[in-house]
């Protein structure tokens, strides 16, 4: 006779946030699967008790509920208790924690492996992500880092190049910089993939198209429709935010080389990692309007 037996059940957490959302509609496109997306509203990472809750029953959770903000009470509140308890109430569940390549530092950093990667986070919310990882470690989990995040809805790339862009008149060195990169929406097919396939060999990896882009190739994609921006020298750059602290951490960032490999990846959930990088129209559209 056919099984009777219900599919088994991923849960999403952070299912309403940028990348959560994604990860929410892959999931329901997963056959066999039941998607359970759980936003904040229905259950805080703080609120253990709510997590236990929602939790219940399922077979994996993909954890992209995280703060990124600058309040340090918030980092260790939200990302580092708050993973402690998703950890605890998925106990026997399998546990994928999106994380950030932020958690290693700035660069420059050519090709570079995860087996290689320092943990070196230079603020108390990249602090926070690599405690979180611990954490998940710990759990058995998987944790997953991204560099840059682009796609619509984008509230941080897009707008950091924009700003560091406007501040010092162009692009730094010509845009010469490389850096991985991720469609939001490949991200969120990503995770869920990795959550439900077969378990990587490794325990962390980098998530990110095969060849990294220059700036310049990036700006062309976010602005297909805009002139290409003028060259300005790193040390005309550095002069320029000398008085923003915000600005000089996005020169540090963007000015300089961040390429993460992402050989870990089993070769059956990186597919559209091989491709070329490409925007959707809606994503074009919304940087547009930014």
């Amino acid at each position: 006779m056919p099984s009777t037996a219900a599919p088994p059940v991923l849960a999403i957490l952070g299912a309403r946030g940028f990348i959560g959302s994604r990860a929410v509609a892959a999931a329901q496109r997963r056959a066999g699967w039941t998607a359970r997306p759980i936003p904040r509203e229905l259950a805080d990472v703080q609120d253990a008790s709510a997590l236990r809750a929602a939790l219940a029953g399922t077979s994996v959770v993909v954890h992209a509920a995280s703060y990124v903000g600058s309040d340090p009470e918030l980092c260790r509140r939200v990302n580092v208790e708050g993973t402690a308890n998703v950890a605890a109430a998925a106990a026997g569940a399998r546990l994928v924690y999106l994380s950030t390549a932020a958690v290693s530092g700035r660069g420059p950093f050519h090709d570079l492996d995860e087996a290689d990667a320092p943990v070196a986070p230079g603020s108390p919310l990249s602090e926070s992500r690599a405690a979180a990882e611990r954490i998940v470690l710990a759990h058995g989990g998987l944790v997953v880092r991204p560099h840059l995040v682009v796609g619509a809805g984008d509230r941080w790339v897009g707008r950091g190049i924009a700003a560091l862009t406007a501040a010092v008149g162009g692009l730094v060195d010509d845009g010469r910089a490389v850096h991985s990169v991720i469609e939001a929406s490949t991200l969120g097919s990503l995770l869920v993939e990795l959550a439900t396939g077969p378990r990587p060999a490794h325990s962390v990896v980098h998530a990110a198209h095969r060849e990294p882009m220059r700036v310049r190739a990036l700006v062309g994609a976010l602005w297909p429709d805009r002139p290409a921006p003028p060259s300005v020298p790193m040390q005309e750059a550095r002069t320029a935010v000398a008085d923003s602290p915000t600005l000089e951490r996005a020169l540090a960032l963007l000015g300089v080389d961040h390429g993460f490999a992402v050989r870990r990846l089993p070769a059956e959930a990186s597919v559209a990692l091989a491709r070329p990088f490409a925007l959707s129209a809606e994503a074009v559209a919304w940087y547009r309007g930014e």
